[in-house]
């Protein structure tokens, strides 16, 4: 029995399941023992962000990797959509569920709540840039590397499918909902998207929420920075449709059908009741005198006129009969006579018309101005007016853009103590166009201990089988060398045999190789074989990731497989 268990520790322990380490005991008052002594250890894991997201052959790398290799979903926002799954919709999932994912999933939860909950803001958000980058086999741009080629990257993720996956470049914000601004280095951004004609920059934007229990829930979402999408972003102006522009000049109008004045300036003060007796306008008098009788007397209709605004006789209305005669101040406007004003003669739809926000002047001020610009673009049309070359989209494919804007006089571009940012409103993200999002996670720990609890039935079923087995075949093997005689050793032995077969079995059965992709086994074999060695101070050879001879990689089968091999060698 004992060479069995010596068998099985030793191939856990060369398989870096089990770690020994040699440990020199302090010596107590009772006992003065000293002596090294060999201890054995399970991996510990710690919150540690440049073990994640810089020092790539770091074992806690390997175990951040481990955990992401467990997580459904090719780039961040469908792992969030996942997570959020497997708390929100456990009956419909947990039926297919594999141990490594729920242990993977509900790690990954805590360690996301942990950071979130116990670190202050800054911190926080280092962590979860190396977070993500460790479990999307990325690497984590040092802040002092920022700028330049690095523009505003803050990580880079292998995101996509086989051979799909590629690094792509993001830029991470963890906020808190409101009036919090995302924000960034404009001159940073302009380094990180020149760089190629299809460079991207992807903000993923968390932005924080608590419930009235303290309960923190982040939507996340998603936008890119390129060059076609350059002014969607960066000093932003957003395209408006169906968007009317007033055409002024000279209107011929009767009071029915007047005009809208520049400046939407009034027509007339007042109006009255009146009678037109002789070309000349009678007010009504007040009731009862005398020249009441004589007005309601007088044959003509009575009608309502209008007392003209002094301002409509000058610039730039100039209010004139119809004939060119100006009118004079102290008349009244007549129904049904005609008469002539500068007012809005026409109305047109507005092409590629553009709201253009406050950073949008900020940043590119200098060019606003009259005469301040003229760029013939790489397509050969010339632009004199800053606002007309933006608004025509004429940026999105010239290939003199940047250079342009690095040349024009503009500090926000320049870096340095005169560099401006680019701002972006929380309510402008969630509206606009292009904006991916908002996939939500909610970090409640109660949750996590309720998932973990439905989810242990799955657990169960699938290891139940093997510690069952595991323990009659302990039982049988003990029978075996206690057994008083040797019908009952022989017994023992057979039964043993029939216990170690169905054990054999039952791993097979329930510790299925899980079918991943190519690119994710690699991934899991290169983290397996940076921890083993890690663990064992081998030289790593070909450079961060190479140079190991095996994988460390677990196989219970073979535990299995180890105890049918010694037992057949037991006597």
């Amino acid at each position: 029995m004992n060479n069995i268990i010596e068998s099985v520790f030793k191939e856990l322990i060369d398989k870096g399941v089990l770690i020994v380490e040699k440990q020199q005991p302090e010596e107590t008052e009772s006992k003065g023992e000293g002596g090294v002594r060999t201890v054995l250890k399970l991996p510990k894991f710690k919150i540690n962000e440049k073990n994640w997201g810089t020092k790539l052959d770091t074992e806690d790398r390997a175990i951040i990797e481990q955990i992401g290799a467990n997580l459904e979903g090719d780039d961040p926002l469908s792992r969030i959509d996942y997570v959020n799954n497997f708390l929100e919709q456990q009956s419909e999932i947990k039926g297919d569920i594999t141990v490594g994912k729920v242990m993977g999933t509900l790690m990954f939860l805590d360690i996301f709540a942990s950071i979130v909950y116990e670190f202050n803001a800054a911190v926080a958000g280092f962590l979860f840039e190396a977070m993500f980058a460790g479990i999307f086999e990325g690497e984590q741009i040092e802040a002092k590397l920022g700028g330049g080629e690095a523009g505003t990257t803050d990580v880079v993720l292998y995101v996509g499918k086989g051979k799909s996956k590629k690094g792509v470049e993001y830029s991470f914000k963890l906020l808190g909902e409101g009036a919090t601004i995302i924000q960034g280095s404009a001159s940073d951004i302009l380094s990180g998207i020149k760089k190629a004609s299809d460079a991207k920059e992807v903000y993923l934007i968390g932005l924080k929420r608590e419930d009235s229990k303290k309960v923190m829930s982040i939507d996340f979402y998603e936008f890119d920075v390129t060059q076609q999408t350059w002014f969607d972003w960066i000093g932003t102006v957003n395209p408006r449709k169906n968007i009317k522009e007033p055409i002024y000049g000279e209107v011929e109008f009767t009071i029915d059908d007047a005009p809208i004045l520049k400046d939407k300036t009034r027509l007339a003060t007042s109006q009255y009741n009146a009678k037109v007796i002789n070309d000349e306008v009678v007010l009504m008098p007040r009731s009862g005198s005398k020249a009441r009788k004589t007005f309601d007397a007088a044959p003509e209709e009575l009608t309502r006129v209008f007392k003209i605004n002094p301002e409509v006789l000058q610039e730039p209305h100039n209010l004139q009969h119809v004939n060119g005669t100006p009118v004079k101040e102290g008349e009244y406007l007549i129904p049904g006579d005609k008469y002539r004003v500068n007012g809005i003669k026409e109305v047109k739809i507005k092409p590629n018309y553009y709201d253009q926000s406050s950073n949008f002047y900020k940043l590119y001020g200098p060019l606003l101005e009259k005469g301040s610009f003229n760029h013939t673009t790489s397509e050969g049309k010339t632009f004199t007016d800053f606002t007309e070359y933006v608004s025509s989209g004429a940026y999105k494919t010239d290939t003199k853009f940047f250079k342009m804007l690095e040349d024009a006089p503009l500090p926000a571009f320049k870096g340095g103590k005169g560099a401006g940012q680019f701002t972006v409103t929380q309510n402008y993200m969630k509206n606009k166009a292009g904006t991916r999002g908002p996939n939500t996670v909610t970090l409640d720990r109660e949750k996590f201990q309720q998932a973990a609890a439905r989810y242990t039935n799955v657990i169960g079923d699938k290891i139940y089988e093997v510690f069952t087995d595991m323990a009659n075949l302990v039982e049988d093997v003990s029978g075996y060398y206690l057994g008083n005689t040797v019908k009952e050793r022989f017994e023992m032995g057979l039964a043993a045999k029939e216990e170690a077969e169905r054990l054999a079995k039952s791993t097979e059965e329930n510790f299925k190789e899980i079918e991943v992709e190519e690119e994710t086994r690699k991934a899991l074999e290169k983290s397996a074989r940076r921890r083993a060695a890690s663990r064992s101070g081998y030289d790593t050879g070909a450079g961060k990731y190479g140079g190991f001879e095996e994988s460390k990689v677990v196989d219970l089968n073979h535990f299995s497989k180890k105890i049918l091999e010694n037992i057949k060698k037991s006597p």
